[in-house]
C-alpha cells in the first residue's frame, strides 16, 4: 500500500495502486503524488498540514500549498 495525494484538491488517500484520476473536485483530473509506502511512522506537512503514515520520510513533491511538503517527524 502506499500514500497518494492529489496536488490539486489535497485528497490523500492509501491505495496499492495509482488511483483513478477522473472527476477532481479541483477541476478536471486528479493529478496524484506518490507520497511513499504505507507504514507506522507519523509524519506531517508544515505547509498543507496532511498527516501520513509512512514507513519513511515521505516524497516532498507537488506540496498543495505550493513547492515542496516541509514533512516533521511526529
Amino acid at each position: 500500500m502506499k500514500n497518494y495525494q492529489c496536488k490539486k484538491c489535497s485528497t490523500h488517500l492509501t491505495s496499492a495502486s495509482t488511483p483513478s484520476a477522473f472527476n477532481c473536485p479541483g477541476g478536471g483530473h486528479h493529478q496524484w503524488t506518490n507520497l511513499g509506502d504505507v507504514g507506522t511512522n507519523n509524519y506531517q506537512c508544515k505547509k498543507c498540514a496532511l498527516l501520513v503514515k509512512s514507513k519513511s520520510t515521505p516524497s516532498a513533491f507537488n506540496c498543495p500549498s505550493g513547492s515542496h511538503h516541509q514533512w516533521t517527524k511526529l
